[in-house]
Protein backbone atom coordinates (compact mmCIF):
# COMPACT_ATOMS: atom_id res chain seq x y z
CA UNK A 1 0.00 0.00 0.00
CA UNK A 2 2.14 2.93 -1.37
CA UNK A 3 0.33 5.83 0.69
CA UNK A 4 3.06 8.04 0.81
CA UNK A 5 5.10 9.72 -2.04
CA UNK A 6 5.67 6.87 -4.61
CA UNK A 7 8.17 5.66 -2.65
CA UNK A 8 7.43 1.82 -3.05
CA UNK A 9 6.81 2.45 -7.06
CA UNK A 10 9.89 0.35 -8.19
CA UNK A 11 9.21 -2.40 -6.50
CA UNK A 12 5.77 -2.99 -7.41
CA UNK A 13 7.59 -5.10 -10.88
CA UNK A 14 9.29 -7.81 -8.43
CA UNK A 15 7.83 -10.99 -9.17
CA UNK A 16 6.82 -11.67 -5.61
CA UNK A 17 4.86 -8.69 -5.57
CA UNK A 18 1.20 -9.45 -5.99
CA UNK A 19 0.43 -5.44 -6.52
CA UNK A 20 0.60 -2.24 -5.54
CA UNK A 21 -2.65 -0.20 -3.91
CA UNK A 22 -2.69 3.78 -3.86
CA UNK A 23 -4.09 6.18 -1.70
CA UNK A 24 -6.77 7.31 -4.08
CA UNK A 25 -7.91 3.27 -5.13
CA UNK A 26 -10.83 3.80 -2.84
CA UNK A 27 -12.81 0.45 -4.83
CA UNK A 28 -9.54 -1.46 -5.23
CA UNK A 29 -8.54 -0.81 -1.47
CA UNK A 30 -12.24 -1.71 -0.53
CA UNK A 31 -11.52 -5.04 -2.80
CA UNK A 32 -8.35 -5.82 -0.68
CA UNK A 33 -9.83 -6.05 2.40
CA UNK A 34 -12.33 -8.29 1.97
CA UNK A 35 -10.09 -10.53 0.09
CA UNK A 36 -8.11 -10.31 3.32
CA UNK A 37 -10.53 -11.19 5.64
CA UNK A 38 -11.51 -14.29 3.54
CA UNK A 39 -7.99 -15.22 3.47
CA UNK A 40 -7.48 -14.72 7.00
CA UNK A 41 -10.77 -16.54 8.02
CA UNK A 42 -9.85 -19.60 5.60
CA UNK A 43 -6.29 -19.67 7.11
CA UNK A 44 -7.66 -19.97 10.82
CA UNK A 45 -9.78 -22.69 9.73
CA UNK A 46 -7.33 -24.77 8.38
CA UNK A 47 -5.76 -24.44 12.12
CA UNK A 48 -8.85 -25.26 13.69
CA UNK A 49 -9.50 -28.17 11.35
CA UNK A 50 -5.92 -29.89 12.50
CA UNK A 51 -6.43 -28.74 16.13
CA UNK A 52 -2.49 -26.33 16.10
CA UNK A 53 -1.89 -22.75 16.64
CA UNK A 54 0.60 -21.71 14.22
CA UNK A 55 0.73 -22.33 10.11
CA UNK A 56 4.25 -23.94 11.21
CA UNK A 57 2.41 -26.86 13.42
CA UNK A 58 -0.13 -26.66 10.58
CA UNK A 59 2.75 -27.52 7.78
CA UNK A 60 4.17 -30.78 9.94
CA UNK A 61 0.48 -31.99 10.73
CA UNK A 62 -0.77 -31.67 7.26
CA UNK A 63 2.32 -32.02 4.91
CA UNK A 64 0.53 -28.76 3.62
CA UNK A 65 2.14 -25.67 2.28
CA UNK A 66 0.75 -22.14 2.82
CA UNK A 67 2.96 -18.76 1.38
CA UNK A 68 3.70 -16.21 3.67
CA UNK A 69 1.86 -12.92 3.08
CA UNK A 70 3.73 -9.87 3.99
CA UNK A 71 1.54 -6.64 3.34
CA UNK A 72 3.95 -3.46 3.77
CA UNK A 73 1.85 0.61 3.93
CA UNK A 74 4.04 3.29 3.51
CA UNK A 75 2.75 6.55 4.88
CA UNK A 76 -0.58 5.25 7.38
CA UNK A 77 -1.06 8.72 8.25
CA UNK A 78 -2.36 9.52 5.02
CA UNK A 79 -5.18 7.40 5.12
CA UNK A 80 -6.97 9.44 7.57
CA UNK A 81 -10.18 10.34 7.20
CA UNK A 82 -10.11 8.39 3.77
CA UNK A 83 -13.86 6.21 3.36
CA UNK A 84 -11.84 3.36 3.68
CA UNK A 85 -9.90 4.38 6.92
CA UNK A 86 -12.44 2.27 9.44
CA UNK A 87 -12.72 -0.90 7.46
CA UNK A 88 -8.84 -0.99 6.56
CA UNK A 89 -7.80 0.44 10.22
CA UNK A 90 -10.25 -2.81 11.34
CA UNK A 91 -8.18 -5.10 9.08
CA UNK A 92 -4.84 -3.74 10.06
CA UNK A 93 -5.53 -4.36 13.45
CA UNK A 94 -6.62 -7.91 13.13
CA UNK A 95 -3.48 -8.86 11.02
CA UNK A 96 -1.13 -7.16 13.81
CA UNK A 97 -3.20 -9.17 16.34
CA UNK A 98 -3.85 -12.59 14.84
CA UNK A 99 -1.37 -12.35 11.67
CA UNK A 100 2.42 -13.56 12.97
CA UNK A 101 0.35 -17.36 14.02
CA UNK A 102 -1.11 -17.96 10.31
CA UNK A 103 1.88 -16.51 8.28
CA UNK A 104 0.72 -12.82 7.83
CA UNK A 105 3.05 -10.42 8.24
CA UNK A 106 2.46 -6.55 8.55
CA UNK A 107 5.45 -3.48 7.98
CA UNK A 108 3.88 -0.04 8.58
CA UNK A 109 5.57 3.07 8.38
CA UNK A 110 4.75 6.14 10.33
CA UNK A 111 5.77 9.63 10.53
CA UNK A 112 5.25 9.86 14.24
CA UNK A 113 4.46 6.92 16.85
CA UNK A 114 1.37 9.55 18.40
CA UNK A 115 -0.14 9.05 14.91
CA UNK A 116 -0.93 5.44 15.23
CA UNK A 117 -3.37 4.48 17.65
CA UNK A 118 -2.07 2.79 20.48
CA UNK A 119 -4.42 -0.31 19.99
CA UNK A 120 -2.43 -0.68 17.04
CA UNK A 121 1.08 -0.23 17.61
CA UNK A 122 0.76 -2.34 20.91
CA UNK A 123 0.40 -4.95 18.90
CA UNK A 124 3.72 -4.48 17.23
CA UNK A 125 7.11 -6.71 18.50
CA UNK A 126 8.99 -4.80 16.54
CA UNK A 127 9.37 -1.24 16.72
CA UNK A 128 12.26 0.79 15.31
CA UNK A 129 13.23 4.59 14.73
CA UNK A 130 15.07 6.44 11.34
CA UNK A 131 16.83 9.52 12.66
CA UNK A 132 14.69 12.52 13.34
CA UNK A 133 14.33 15.60 14.33
CA UNK A 134 12.85 15.74 17.36
CA UNK A 135 15.05 12.89 19.77
CA UNK A 136 11.55 12.94 21.53
CA UNK A 137 10.08 11.09 19.14
CA UNK A 138 12.76 8.61 18.61
CA UNK A 139 12.49 8.25 22.74
CA UNK A 140 8.96 7.31 22.57
CA UNK A 141 9.52 4.77 20.49
CA UNK A 142 12.74 2.60 21.92
CA UNK A 143 12.55 4.26 25.30
CA UNK A 144 15.16 6.38 27.25
CA UNK A 145 18.51 5.81 25.73
CA UNK A 146 21.82 8.26 24.71
CA UNK A 147 21.65 6.39 21.46
CA UNK A 148 18.88 8.66 20.26
CA UNK A 149 20.79 11.80 20.63
CA UNK A 150 23.86 10.34 18.73
CA UNK A 151 22.65 8.47 15.79
CA UNK A 152 23.96 9.55 12.87
CA UNK A 153 22.17 10.55 9.83
CA UNK A 154 22.30 7.54 7.53
CA UNK A 155 20.50 5.89 5.03
CA UNK A 156 19.80 2.94 6.49
CA UNK A 157 20.89 3.75 10.14
CA UNK A 158 18.01 2.95 12.49
CA UNK A 159 17.14 2.34 16.45
CA UNK A 160 15.52 -0.55 17.22
CA UNK A 161 14.02 -1.88 20.73
CA UNK A 162 14.36 -5.60 21.55
CA UNK A 163 15.98 -6.89 24.66
CA UNK A 164 18.21 -3.72 24.52
CA UNK A 165 18.31 -0.89 21.71
CA UNK A 166 20.54 -1.69 19.42
CA UNK A 167 21.66 0.76 16.70
CA UNK A 168 21.25 -1.15 13.03
CA UNK A 169 21.76 -0.80 9.49
CA UNK A 170 19.36 -2.27 6.91
CA UNK A 171 20.76 -3.27 3.82
CA UNK A 172 20.33 -0.52 0.77
CA UNK A 173 18.75 -2.90 -2.25
CA UNK A 174 21.46 -1.03 -4.28
CA UNK A 175 24.04 2.00 -4.48
CA UNK A 176 24.36 4.83 -6.21
CA UNK A 177 26.02 7.85 -5.55
CA UNK A 178 22.68 10.12 -5.83
CA UNK A 179 19.08 9.69 -5.41
CA UNK A 180 18.51 9.95 -9.32
CA UNK A 181 21.24 6.78 -9.75
CA UNK A 182 20.02 4.80 -6.87
CA UNK A 183 16.16 5.14 -8.38
CA UNK A 184 17.67 3.99 -11.58
CA UNK A 185 19.98 1.28 -10.40
CA UNK A 186 16.95 -0.25 -8.27
CA UNK A 187 14.75 -0.07 -11.73
CA UNK A 188 17.30 -2.01 -13.49
CA UNK A 189 18.27 -4.32 -10.65
CA UNK A 190 13.72 -5.04 -10.57
CA UNK A 191 13.60 -5.72 -13.90
CA UNK A 192 16.66 -8.36 -14.30
CA UNK A 193 14.72 -10.19 -11.21
CA UNK A 194 11.58 -10.05 -13.20
CA UNK A 195 13.23 -11.32 -16.13
CA UNK A 196 14.84 -13.94 -14.54
CA UNK A 197 11.99 -15.24 -12.06
CA UNK A 198 10.22 -18.42 -13.57
CA UNK A 199 8.26 -19.73 -10.72
CA UNK A 200 4.95 -18.80 -9.91
CA UNK A 201 3.73 -15.94 -9.48
CA UNK A 202 0.71 -14.32 -7.22
CA UNK A 203 -2.73 -13.06 -8.45
CA UNK A 204 -3.33 -9.20 -8.78
CA UNK A 205 -6.71 -7.96 -6.82
CA UNK A 206 -9.09 -8.47 -9.66
CA UNK A 207 -10.58 -5.44 -11.06
CA UNK A 208 -12.66 -4.49 -14.12
CA UNK A 209 -11.32 -2.33 -16.59
CA UNK A 210 -12.73 1.28 -16.31
CA UNK A 211 -14.06 1.00 -19.51
CA UNK A 212 -15.45 -2.45 -20.72
CA UNK A 213 -15.21 -2.62 -24.60
CA UNK A 214 -16.49 -5.09 -26.92
CA UNK A 215 -12.94 -5.75 -27.66
CA UNK A 216 -12.18 -6.14 -23.93
CA UNK A 217 -15.10 -8.20 -23.30
CA UNK A 218 -14.77 -10.85 -25.78
CA UNK A 219 -11.35 -11.55 -25.89
CA UNK A 220 -11.70 -12.93 -22.69
CA UNK A 221 -10.59 -16.89 -22.43
CA UNK A 222 -14.07 -17.27 -19.72
CA UNK A 223 -16.43 -15.18 -21.77
CA UNK A 224 -15.02 -17.16 -24.62
CA UNK A 225 -15.50 -20.54 -22.84
CA UNK A 226 -18.92 -19.61 -21.67
CA UNK A 227 -19.98 -19.02 -25.25
CA UNK A 228 -18.60 -22.48 -26.51
CA UNK A 229 -20.54 -24.22 -23.47
CA UNK A 230 -23.44 -22.48 -25.27
CA UNK A 231 -24.29 -19.99 -22.54
CA UNK A 232 -24.68 -16.36 -22.52
CA UNK A 233 -22.52 -13.99 -20.61
CA UNK A 234 -24.36 -10.78 -19.39
CA UNK A 235 -20.94 -9.08 -17.89
CA UNK A 236 -18.34 -9.36 -15.89
CA UNK A 237 -19.02 -9.69 -11.94
CA UNK A 238 -17.50 -6.50 -10.25
CA UNK A 239 -16.48 -8.51 -7.16
CA UNK A 240 -14.44 -11.67 -9.17
CA UNK A 241 -13.94 -10.37 -12.65
CA UNK A 242 -15.86 -13.22 -14.20
CA UNK A 243 -18.20 -13.94 -16.65
CA UNK A 244 -21.55 -13.53 -15.15
CA UNK A 245 -24.33 -15.70 -17.75
CA UNK A 246 -27.90 -15.99 -18.01
CA UNK A 247 -28.91 -19.43 -15.57
CA UNK A 248 -31.35 -20.76 -17.45
CA UNK A 249 -31.98 -23.24 -14.31
CA UNK A 250 -33.46 -20.26 -12.71
CA UNK A 251 -35.69 -19.14 -15.18
CA UNK A 252 -36.53 -16.59 -17.65
CA UNK A 253 -34.61 -12.86 -17.70
CA UNK A 254 -35.72 -9.85 -17.32
CA UNK A 255 -34.11 -6.84 -18.38
CA UNK A 256 -35.13 -3.61 -16.43
CA UNK A 257 -33.86 -0.12 -18.12
CA UNK A 258 -35.66 2.88 -19.18
CA UNK A 259 -32.93 3.66 -22.04
CA UNK A 260 -34.06 1.71 -25.34
CA UNK A 261 -30.44 2.01 -26.63
CA UNK A 262 -29.35 -0.40 -23.71
CA UNK A 263 -31.96 -2.74 -24.81
CA UNK A 264 -30.72 -3.08 -28.25
CA UNK A 265 -27.32 -3.48 -27.07
CA UNK A 266 -28.28 -6.62 -25.11
CA UNK A 267 -29.93 -7.93 -27.98
CA UNK A 268 -26.86 -7.72 -30.08
CA UNK A 269 -24.62 -9.15 -27.39
CA UNK A 270 -27.39 -12.06 -27.25
CA UNK A 271 -27.07 -12.34 -30.80
CA UNK A 272 -23.66 -13.61 -30.54
CA UNK A 273 -24.94 -16.82 -28.81
CA UNK A 274 -24.89 -20.35 -30.53
CA UNK A 275 -28.76 -20.44 -30.22
CA UNK A 276 -31.36 -18.69 -32.95
CA UNK A 277 -33.16 -15.96 -31.77
CA UNK A 278 -36.49 -14.40 -32.11
CA UNK A 279 -37.35 -10.78 -31.41
CA UNK A 280 -40.99 -9.19 -30.66
CA UNK A 281 -40.44 -5.15 -30.98
CA UNK A 282 -42.65 -2.26 -31.32
CA UNK A 283 -43.72 -1.27 -34.72
CA UNK A 284 -41.32 1.24 -34.32
CA UNK A 285 -37.84 0.17 -32.44
CA UNK A 286 -33.87 0.97 -33.02
CA UNK A 287 -32.90 -1.92 -33.78
CA UNK A 288 -30.70 -2.65 -36.67
CA UNK A 289 -30.92 -5.95 -38.96
CA UNK A 290 -28.63 -8.94 -37.28
CA UNK A 291 -27.26 -12.09 -38.68
CA UNK A 292 -29.71 -15.08 -36.97
CA UNK A 293 -32.20 -12.58 -35.79
CA UNK A 294 -35.38 -12.71 -36.67
CA UNK A 295 -37.53 -9.82 -35.32
CA UNK A 296 -41.64 -9.65 -35.76
CA UNK A 297 -42.45 -6.42 -35.59
CA UNK A 298 -46.30 -5.73 -36.98
CA UNK A 299 -49.30 -7.74 -35.98
CA UNK A 300 -49.86 -9.79 -38.55
CA UNK A 301 -45.73 -10.93 -38.01
CA UNK A 302 -46.82 -11.17 -34.54
CA UNK A 303 -50.07 -13.62 -34.79
CA UNK A 304 -47.72 -15.57 -37.11
CA UNK A 305 -44.55 -16.06 -35.07
CA UNK A 306 -45.77 -16.71 -32.45
CA UNK A 307 -48.84 -19.22 -33.50
CA UNK A 308 -45.78 -21.41 -34.92
CA UNK A 309 -43.79 -21.17 -31.61
CA UNK A 310 -46.78 -22.45 -29.82
CA UNK A 311 -47.05 -25.55 -32.82
CA UNK A 312 -43.04 -26.22 -31.80
CA UNK A 313 -43.06 -25.83 -28.49
CA UNK A 314 -46.02 -28.29 -27.61
CA UNK A 315 -43.71 -30.78 -30.10
CA UNK A 316 -40.62 -30.33 -28.49
CA UNK A 317 -42.42 -30.30 -25.11
CA UNK A 318 -44.16 -34.35 -26.07
CA UNK A 319 -40.47 -35.47 -26.93
CA UNK A 320 -39.19 -33.51 -23.39
CA UNK A 321 -36.97 -32.07 -26.04
CA UNK A 322 -34.94 -29.31 -23.15
CA UNK A 323 -31.82 -28.12 -24.95
CA UNK A 324 -31.67 -24.11 -25.54
CA UNK A 325 -31.92 -23.85 -29.01
CA UNK A 326 -33.84 -20.52 -29.26
CA UNK A 327 -34.27 -17.09 -27.31
CA UNK A 328 -37.25 -15.26 -27.22
CA UNK A 329 -36.75 -11.44 -26.85
CA UNK A 330 -39.47 -9.56 -26.06
CA UNK A 331 -38.28 -6.03 -26.59
CA UNK A 332 -39.56 -2.90 -24.70
CA UNK A 333 -42.29 -4.62 -23.01
CA UNK A 334 -44.81 -1.69 -22.09
CA UNK A 335 -44.60 -0.83 -25.72
CA UNK A 336 -44.99 -3.48 -27.51
CA UNK A 337 -48.16 -4.84 -25.35
CA UNK A 338 -50.48 -1.78 -26.54
CA UNK A 339 -49.79 -2.99 -29.99
CA UNK A 340 -50.73 -6.73 -29.00
CA UNK A 341 -54.52 -8.09 -28.58
CA UNK A 342 -55.85 -10.56 -25.79
CA UNK A 343 -55.53 -13.23 -28.38
CA UNK A 344 -52.01 -12.57 -29.13
CA UNK A 345 -51.28 -11.40 -25.25
CA UNK A 346 -52.42 -15.06 -24.58
CA UNK A 347 -50.08 -16.37 -26.75
CA UNK A 348 -46.89 -14.71 -25.79
CA UNK A 349 -48.34 -15.74 -21.59
CA UNK A 350 -47.75 -19.42 -23.00
CA UNK A 351 -44.72 -19.30 -24.60
CA UNK A 352 -43.00 -17.09 -22.07
CA UNK A 353 -44.39 -19.72 -19.81
CA UNK A 354 -43.73 -23.26 -21.04
CA UNK A 355 -41.08 -22.08 -23.20
CA UNK A 356 -38.06 -22.64 -20.88
CA UNK A 357 -39.16 -26.67 -20.69
CA UNK A 358 -38.56 -26.78 -24.40
CA UNK A 359 -35.48 -25.08 -24.93
CA UNK A 360 -37.01 -21.75 -25.90
CA UNK A 361 -35.71 -19.21 -23.15
CA UNK A 362 -37.18 -15.72 -22.89
CA UNK A 363 -35.15 -12.29 -22.38
CA UNK A 364 -38.37 -9.70 -21.16
CA UNK A 365 -36.83 -6.28 -21.37
CA UNK A 366 -38.84 -3.60 -20.10
CA UNK A 367 -39.18 0.10 -18.02
CA UNK A 368 -39.80 0.53 -14.41
CA UNK A 369 -43.54 1.32 -15.38
CA UNK A 370 -44.15 -2.56 -15.79
CA UNK A 371 -45.53 -2.25 -12.45
CA UNK A 372 -48.38 -0.30 -13.98
CA UNK A 373 -49.36 -2.69 -16.12
CA UNK A 374 -52.29 -4.96 -15.44
CA UNK A 375 -52.13 -7.53 -19.08
CA UNK A 376 -51.27 -11.27 -18.57
CA UNK A 377 -47.72 -10.95 -19.99
CA UNK A 378 -47.04 -7.94 -17.44
CA UNK A 379 -47.87 -9.80 -14.72
CA UNK A 380 -46.16 -12.88 -15.33
CA UNK A 381 -42.97 -11.09 -16.12
CA UNK A 382 -42.77 -9.41 -12.48
CA UNK A 383 -42.53 -12.67 -11.00
CA UNK A 384 -39.41 -13.57 -12.59
CA UNK A 385 -36.21 -14.31 -10.22
CA UNK A 386 -33.52 -13.47 -12.03
CA UNK A 387 -32.97 -10.01 -13.88
CA UNK A 388 -30.74 -7.52 -15.27
CA UNK A 389 -31.74 -3.62 -13.65
CA UNK A 390 -30.38 -0.48 -15.06
CA UNK A 391 -30.82 1.89 -12.74
CA UNK A 392 -31.03 2.27 -8.90
CA UNK A 393 -32.64 -0.75 -7.06
CA UNK A 394 -34.48 2.19 -5.02
CA UNK A 395 -35.54 3.58 -8.51
CA UNK A 396 -37.87 0.95 -9.21
CA UNK A 397 -40.67 -0.98 -7.36
CA UNK A 398 -40.34 -4.26 -9.68
CA UNK A 399 -38.37 -6.43 -8.19
CA UNK A 400 -37.60 -7.06 -4.39
CA UNK A 401 -34.17 -7.27 -3.16
CA UNK A 402 -32.78 -8.70 -0.05
CA UNK A 403 -29.46 -7.61 0.18
CA UNK A 404 -30.19 -3.75 -0.87
CA UNK A 405 -27.27 -1.25 -0.36
CA UNK A 406 -29.01 1.21 2.98
CA UNK A 407 -27.39 4.13 0.84
CA UNK A 408 -27.32 3.58 -2.67
CA UNK A 409 -25.47 5.61 -4.63
CA UNK A 410 -25.97 6.28 -8.49
CA UNK A 411 -24.76 3.79 -10.65
CA UNK A 412 -21.46 4.33 -12.82
CA UNK A 413 -21.19 3.83 -16.18
CA UNK A 414 -21.58 0.40 -17.51
CA UNK A 415 -22.85 -0.37 -13.78
CA UNK A 416 -25.66 -2.62 -13.51
CA UNK A 417 -27.32 -4.46 -11.02
CA UNK A 418 -27.85 -8.87 -11.12
CA UNK A 419 -30.12 -10.03 -9.36
CA UNK A 420 -31.06 -13.88 -8.70
CA UNK A 421 -33.50 -14.90 -6.06
CA UNK A 422 -33.87 -11.99 -4.66
CA UNK A 423 -30.20 -11.35 -3.88
CA UNK A 424 -27.87 -8.93 -6.15
CA UNK A 425 -24.45 -8.01 -7.33
CA UNK A 426 -23.02 -5.75 -9.57
CA UNK A 427 -21.79 -6.10 -12.89
CA UNK A 428 -19.86 -4.03 -15.48
CA UNK A 429 -21.88 -4.43 -19.06
CA UNK A 430 -21.00 -3.63 -22.44
CA UNK A 431 -24.25 -1.15 -22.62
CA UNK A 432 -23.77 2.19 -22.16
Amino acid sequence: MDFGTNGLAPLGQLPQVADTLLLDQTEKIAKFVRIMERELNRRKKLLSDYGVGTLELYRQASGQQEPAIVILLDSYESMKEEAYEAELFKLLVRISREGLSIGVHLLVTAGRQSNLRAQFYANFKHQLSLPQNDVGEVRSIVGSTPLAATMEDIKGRALMKRDEVDVIQLALPVAGANDAQVLNNLRQEVASLQEAWTGQRPSAIPMVPEELTEAEFYSRASVQAAYKQGLVPLGLDMETVEPITWNLSKGNLLYLTDKEEQMSALTEQIARGKQKVIVLAPKYHNLPEMEGVTILASPEEYLEGLDVMEVKLQERLEKKQREHVATVIVYNLTELVEELNSEVLETLAYVLEKGLRAGYASVVMSSPVLTKHIDVVSKSVRAYKQAIVALRLSDQSVLTVINRPIREPQLEEQEHYYIADGLTSKMKVLMM
